[in-house]
């Protein structure tokens, strides 16, 4: 089950609605305000509690959210929207803990009104004149209020349903789809009834096809058409069949529009077995290249996604990310690449620029993840982007140094010459054979006392006798090894980041007789 976001347009709602849906998403974000606010103190000790090692569960936020507290938000005008502000007060509390763990300067969550604004600007100034924080303290909590005022949290549904939160709507006449959104409470003033709705028979997206009610009655919600593509029309009339595939969903404004944002559940292409490889990089001349190689690392295709004027666009990420997918899906291939981060990949080396900058990368191979699992690829590959362009693909060789002026490669230890643009996806597609094949090798050399087996970098060795049960007492040898070292165990210190990452490698093995291999040493 993949789980993608469907993003459809409210099309040309009246002054009127408008009106009503910025009302509810004020209302919702000084409800939202309210809760942060006023259970900032009781926080505490589900923070003690992670720093001691315990677990933290979602009911153990949410009962921070009082029957008493919740009642006071009626004064809001949020009835609808009660069970959305739990929820959604848990996700951004879960996030916040969670980030609080890793940096302890992490900002407790807020949403910042006028009011909040004034009295927050008037204690940074009083903190400043009494020389408890300093000139450039200042000038960054000014800076972060003024990036706050007026931000508005988009509105939560929590649940598809038609006769609470939202749900869509169908004219089978014209094929056209509507929105119906529940907006305002059973006391609200502005409910309306005798609404005109045309000739248009609108019938609910839901089990049954019911029509819609014409009645007098005062509404709760409001019917809004909505605008959308081709490939979103395509889920849409799926729903039309499993009307279950519509999850939760935001409402939002945008440049002065507004959109619907909902989380559709759609069942992913039957996997088959992966015959290639597939890496994909970034390009000095190309938005993208990539390589394709068989399961022994030999070449079978490769190419580039040409850097278009609209690439660093919505809808050209997404057509140079369909391109590469559709590549992958032709090839039967498993998709290797990177993510930019504080290990970059080097591309860039003085006066040649890679195309794409890191976070447009990012973008990218992003679209391509989830693109790939809905049609019926597995989940891509992000391995690290340390030596993807430096290493050498014969010897293996990574330095700075193999690097040449346009776009060259020669390597200072075997003499390998070639196209940067080639050895990186090169490199990135044979990275799966490297850590299959050689991540965790032992090397056997024959000695007066039975056969030495060893991985220097683990630092084991072991004296085997030249028999079978030799070998199976050096996997048990192996396995103790391994739990060791989970355990906290022989782990010398001084030792480097990469022999780090190597034990916890070891350390995580599920079947050492399975992926240990004993080679002969030369």
């Amino acid at each position: 089950m993949v789980v993608r976001t469907l993003v459809l347009k409210l099309h040309n709602p009246s002054a009127a609605k408008r009106e009503l849906i910025d009302r509810a998403v004020l209302r919702y974000n000084r409800a939202l305000s309210y809760l942060f606010e006023h259970t900032k103190e009781n926080v505490e000790p589900i923070m003690r509690e992670m720093r001691e090692g315990g677990a933290y569960l979602t009911r153990r936020i949410t009962g921070l959210l009082g029957k008493e507290l919740m009642n006071r938000l009626n004064e809001f005008g949020v009835q609808p929207f009660k069970d959305a502000l739990k929820l959604d007060y848990a996700m951004a509390m879960v996030a916040w803990l969670s980030l609080r763990k890793a940096q302890k300067g992490a900002r407790y969550p807020q949403i910042l009104e006028e009011a909040d604004f004034d009295r927050q600007f008037s204690a940074a100034l009083d903190a400043f004149d009494a020389g408890e924080i300093g000139r450039e303290e200042l000038r960054l909590r000014l800076e972060r209020l003024y990036n706050g005022l007026g931000i508005r949290k988009p509105l939560l549904f929590g649940r598809y349903a038609k006769n609470r939160d939202y749900c869509l709507l169908y004219d089978k006449a014209h094929g056209r789809f509507y929105a119906k959104l529940y907006l305002m409470g059973v006391r609200d003033e502005n409910r309306r009834g005798g609404i005109v709705r045309g000739d248009a028979e609108l019938y609910y997206v839901a089990e049954g096809h019911e029509p819609l009610e014409r009645d007098n009655k005062r509404e709760r919600y409001i019917v809004v058409p909505l605008s959308f593509g081709k490939a979103q029309e395509t889920v849409l009339r799926a729903g039309l069949e499993n009307p279950r595939i519509f999850k939760t969903a935001r409402l939002l404004k945008k440049n002065g529009d507004y959109y619907l944002s909902i989380n559709v559940a759609c069942e992913s292409a039957q996997e088959g077995k992966n015959e290639t490889y597939m890496g994909i990089t970034r390009s000095l001349k190309d938005a993208a290249r990539y390589a394709v190689t068989d399961l022994q690392g030999k070449v079978l295709a490769e190419g580039g996604i040409p850097r278009r004027k609209d690439i660093c666009t919505k809808n050209g990420m997404h057509a140079a990310a369909n391109e590469l997918v559709e590549i992958a899906w032709k090839n039967k291939s498993a998709i290797i690449t990177y993510r930019m981060g504080e290990i970059g990949d080097k591309l860039t080396c003085g006066r040649e620029a890679a195309q794409l900058t890191a976070g447009e990368f990012n973008r990218m191979v992003s679209m391509v993840a989830y693109k790939a699992e809905l049609r019926g690829l597995e989940k891509p590959v992000f391995v690290s982007a340390r030596g993807i362009f430096t290493a050498c693909p014969r010897c293996g060789s990574n330095t700075q140094k193999n690097r040449f002026a346009g776009g060259r490669m020669i390597c200072v230890k075997c003499g390998f010459a070639g196209e940067i643009e080639t050895i990186g996806p090169l490199n990135a597609a044979r990275r799966l054979l490297k850590y299959n094949g050689t991540a965790l090798l032992f090397y056997a050399k024959q000695t007066d006392g039975g056969i030495l087996i060893h991985n220097d970098i683990l630092g084991l060795s072991y004296l085997a006798r030249p028999t079978q049960e030799g070998i199976r007492d050096f996997f048990r040898y192996a396995e103790k090894a391994a739990k060791d070292i989970k355990a906290g165990k022989d782990f010398p210190e001084g030792i480097s980041i990469r022999e780090i990452s190597y034990r916890k490698r070891f350390a995580n093995l599920r079947n050492v007789r399975e992926e240990i291999t004993i080679v002969d040493e030369e």
